[in-house]
């Protein structure tokens, strides 16, 4: 797998998976879903793409697999998908 950029994946958290961004010393993303905090992750400041281990790392953090996450960034995995994903991965979220 190669990298992705930070533009595209910027633009997939914000704009297609519902994550709120917040400036700090890094691009810190957080999803709130079912009044709760499900994922979090971040890309340093600087970064122009994302190599394959950071890719992973994000994946994780997000909740997803490695595939899942670039399909969620180059757009087969939409946001009702990845929900329903989390809602099924993360106990204590409800089903709807």
């Amino acid at each position: 797998m190669g990298t992705l950029k930070i533009r595209d994946v910027d633009r997939a958290l914000t704009s297609k998976l519902g994550f709120e961004k917040i400036e700090t010393h890094h691009h810190v993303y957080r999803l709130w879903l079912d009044d709760k905090l499900t994922a979090r992750t971040y890309i340093s400041h600087g970064e122009r793409e994302l190599s394959p281990y950071h890719v992973g790392e994000m994946a994780k953090q997000m909740r997803l697999h490695q595939s899942e996450f670039v399909d969620a960034v180059n757009c087969p995995l939409s946001r009702e998908e990845y929900y329903r994903l989390l809602r099924q991965r993360v106990p204590g979220l409800g089903s709807g």
